[in-house]
């Protein structure tokens, strides 16, 4: 299994702790914004998110009022002009998100084993990328896949393409290194915390659906696996492990 394996993976509660801050919140700092802009993100995610979480409104309304969210977050930056330096400050810091359980223990699994993989998030590739590469976990065999900061003389201006949220991930191209890298590998898990992440699920491979969230009746039927929400993700070495 190991050989014709790899692995897509959410960020944000998934390869981070179910209550870690998500690699858009720990810019919500009133190092870098004023507090009222703070507070404004806070009731954003607070009005946004059960939307984000309702099954009774279909895929296509919900994307299109989640963007708004992403939308209104990535303004609130733009408007405090938080600078490139600041960015990479706050997401250096080893502890300014809360990787889960076992995290580490999997990433080097995965290096050592030699199996890609992919990490394909709604949320922000620069502080994801200076998170891992604090905490030693951001290997050769690791790929990230999200929104990438562009900024205009060391300002935060947006970011280089659409943003990708958490219902759109379905609509995400791989780059061509990483379609060459897993064209000929079949077997692929895919790893979330939200029905949500089952988007990224490749066509025509063998696939087992992984998810990190409460066992509730409805999240079943997107998922072949459940873990608890707070579980270590060293499940996930375990199972490749014993279907080997």
């Amino acid at each position: 299994m190991k050989k014709n394996l790899y692995i897509i993976t959410d960020f944000d509660h998934t390869i981070t702790s179910i209550d870690s801050k998500s690699s858009w919140n720990i810019l919500d700092n009133k190092k870098i914004m004023k507090v009222k802009d703070i507070k404004l993100c806070e009731n954003l995610q607070k009005y946004y998110l059960p939307i984000e979480n309702d099954e009774k409104i279909s895929l296509n309304e919900k994307e299109k009022i989640i963007k708004k969210w992403y939308d209104n977050h990535l303004n609130i930056f733009i408007k405090n002009k938080i600078k490139e330096e600041a960015v990479n400050k706050i997401s250096s810091d080893k502890n300014c998100m809360t990787l889960r359980k076992g995290a580490k223990e999997f990433l080097k699994y995965a290096h050592e084993e030699e199996i890609p993989v992919i990490i394909v998030s709604a949320g922000i590739s620069n502080t994801i990328e200076n998170f891992l590469k604090v905490n030693n976990c951001l290997y050769n065999n690791v790929y990230i896949i999200s929104n990438i900061i562009k900024y205009k003389d060391g300002i935060i201006k947006g970011f280089r393409s659409e943003i990708i949220n958490s219902l759109n991930k379905n609509k995400i191209s791989f780059p061509a290194k990483i379609e060459e890298i897993t064209k000929n590998k079949e077997n692929v898990i895919v790893l979330g915390d939200n029905i949500s992440d089952t988007l990224i699920t490749p066509k025509n491979k063998n696939c087992i659906k992984i998810g990190f969230i409460r066992k509730k009746e409805e999240n079943k039927k997107y998922f072949d696996l459940i873990y608890d929400e707070d579980s270590s993700l060293e499940e996930i070495i375990q199972l490749i492990e014993t279907t080997n």
